[in-house]
């Protein structure tokens, strides 16, 4: 299996450091040392070419959403509605599930 590349963007503090641990953990995954701000987005796709993105929201009320109502579905649409990711896994199923598919 090729050896998927994961850079983190956005997410620092220990937010960062637990999701980069269950990515490191994963033997088929690099996970590219530098975190560039959500500004330096694409700059970093370009320069490291990763395979997986992971990227943390700013607003705090998504915890708070998604603590209140678990049952609730949540899809999040891109500005221009290109993309959508439907939320439904917690966060150490949701990144081997995106890690399987990059």
């Amino acid at each position: 299996m090729a050896r998927a590349r994961a850079l983190l963007v956005g997410l620092d503090g220990m937010t960062g450091d637990i999701v980069g641990r269950l990515l490191e953990d994963e033997s088929g995954c690099e996970v590219i040392k530098d975190r560039p701000p959500r500004a330096g987005l694409l700059a970093a796709i370009r320069t490291y070419r990763p395979s997986l993105v992971v990227i943390g929201l700013q607003d705090a009320d998504w915890d708070r959403l998604f603590v209140e109502y678990p049952h609730v579905r949540v899809l999040a649409v891109t500005p221009e509605g290109r993309r959508a990711c439907l939320f439904r896994e917690p966060l150490a199923e949701g990144l081997l599930a995106a890690l399987r598919e990059s």
